[in-house]
């Protein structure tokens, strides 16, 4: 029993230390699109952050790092703790629900880590050329943000996350039935901006994403305290 109250404890706390790292990604996020003049941040074509400036591009590099650790890294051991937890409730389907899970948290991974490498260095390339060569820079950062925002995280990740949050979601309620209609809620939402991507209705998508990293903090930090007071909590055998 002590292997699993220790494990358990410890991904609580991971999770749990997941939230201000997707807060401070929210709020560096905000600052950078004041900086490019943008009213509302569209979530939908993050290519209106070429006209951020150096200083909010470097800054970008630490809102899509703390995107990283926040949105991802950090709940992949809450994925793995999931399935142990769940699965004698959902035998038959808890390995393709955490599959699909674990491929969202990495596909999403992948995505902010190359945002946050290519941001810096092609806003500052942009901001510093003229004429053709500016154009250029401007092309190639939009579709880099495409690439990632609409391909990695628009058509594969979100499709993959909605899989996860409704499958863990509708077998959760089983114990916790609260956090279990929390999570279905996301998977409704992370479903809601793959369609907005992949039929071009970007109002839904924005909306699908808003409601994902306005709920999924809320998620995890709901998640990691009924972790760490572990009531009721029984792992399957690995």
């Amino acid at each position: 029993m002590e292997p699993q109250n220790s494990f358990r404890k410890v991904v609580g706390w991971l999770t749990i230390i997941s939230v201000p790292f997707a807060i401070a990604n929210f709020v560096l996020t905000s600052v950078a699109s004041v900086a490019a003049s943008a009213e509302t941040i569209d979530f939908s074509d993050l290519g209106f952050f070429v006209n951020a400036g150096i200083e909010a591009g470097n800054l970008m590099k630490w809102a899509w790092l703390a995107d990283l650790f926040g949105y991802y890294l950090l709940l992949v051991p809450a994925a793995f703790f999931i399935h142990y937890w769940l699965k004698s409730k959902n035998p038959y389907w808890m390995n393709i629900i955490t599959y699909c899970g674990v491929a969202y948290l990495f596909a999403g991974s992948m995505g902010a880590a190359i945002l946050a490498r290519i941001f810096p260095s092609l806003i500052s390339g942009y901001t510093g050329a003229d004429g053709a060569v500016k154009e250029i820079y401007r092309i190639v950062f939009t579709n880099s943000a495409q690439m990632v925002n609409g391909g990695i995280w628009g058509y594969f990740e979100f499709l993959l996350a909605g899989i996860w949050w409704i499958g863990i979601g509708f077998t959760m309620r089983q114990e916790r039935n609260a956090l279990g209609v929390c999570s279905i809620i996301l998977g409704i939402s992370s479903i809601l901006a793959a369609f907005g991507h992949i039929f071009d209705l970007y109002n839904v998508a924005n909306l699908g994403l808003v409601i994902y990293l306005m709920l999924s903090p809320v998620w995890a930090c709901w998640l990691g305290i009924s972790l760490i007071q572990g009531k009721k909590i029984q792992l399957s055998n690995p």
